[in-house]
């Protein structure tokens, strides 16, 4: 067994913290990025952390579907109370 691979640590860890903050879809796409170069590093370097890859590309992949739900579900609510915001 070699090392554990830092980015397929770091693609987990990035997944998390994109559910810690609003609208964190650049962290989402990051911890997807990062999760498929952890995989190609595993798999050339024979290193460890397939699961931590993984779990970094499904939870930057929820976030951004469950993201994607919410904005068509209420979206045009969002739209409307800032148009009565900004008196249009």
């Amino acid at each position: 067994m070699g090392t554990k691979s830092k980015v397929a640590v770091a693609s987990m860890v990035v997944g998390i913290v994109c559910f810690l903050n609003l609208l964190g879809v650049e962290k989402a796409a990051a911890a997807i990025i990062l999760g498929y170069m952890g995989l190609k590093e595993i798999g050339t370097e024979e290193k460890t952390g397939k699961w931590f890859a993984y779990a970094g590309i499904i939870m930057g992949a929820a976030y951004i579907i469950i993201l994607a739900v919410l904005l068509i579900i209420y979206g045009p609510q969002f739209i409307e109370r800032i148009k009565m915001m900004s008196g249009k």
